[in-house]
């Protein structure tokens, strides 16, 4: 069982190490968040949302094992999307940088932090949870899809350092 907790600024080394780590292990795998540390993410991409408490991560026995965002700033090209429910973005839960450590992949540690993420949302009446997967990452795509998220569209972005970058974006409305 993974212990979920916010992220503290002690946690900053550990994190980057498992960013680092991760993308370094999965570079060369067909399906992939098309990562590059230093490009996205950044240290400035784990930093910040440590230091405003947005960054949670998972623990197992001490060792910090998995992240994940959950903020309420949309992404570059939400605002032009046509979703489920119309609402503020304080009503609505963004999430960002869901990743686990290659080491403890599918043993239910995603589907576990987004569960915390769930039950966090409820708690605090949040209406929707928003993300957005690269098209070509599968295995975070079935995730979601599976834990009730709905495809809501398709968006290409041009991200400095990263060129033209292709996203579906989808939703889960909390009742």
């Amino acid at each position: 069982m993974v212990n979920i907790r916010k992220a503290t600024p002690d946690d900053i080394e550990s994190v980057i190490s498992l960013f680092k780590e991760l993308i370094d292990e999965i570079k060369n795998h067909e399906y992939t968040p098309e990562w590059e540390y230093g490009i996205y993410p950044t240290d400035d991409d784990i930093i910040k949302p440590i230091e405003s408490g947005e960054l949670y991560v998972g623990e197992i026995e001490s060792e910090i094992v998995s992240t994940i965002v959950i903020d309420h700033k949309p992404n570059e090209g939400y605002n032009n999307i046509k979703w489920n429910i119309n609402t503020t973005d304080e009503n609505i839960f963004y999430v960002h940088l869901v990743a686990v450590k290659q080491s403890y992949c599918n043993k239910g540690i995603a589907k576990e932090m987004l569960n915390y993420v769930f039950d966090k949302a409820k708690k605090q009446s949040i209406k929707s949870i928003r993300l957005n997967v690269v098209k070509n990452n599968l295995p975070a795509e079935n995730l979601y899809k599976k834990l009730s998220f709905e495809y809501i569209d398709s968006i290409e972005i041009f991200i400095k350092n990263r060129g033209l970058k292709f996203f579906k974006v989808f939703e889960k409305i909390i009742r």
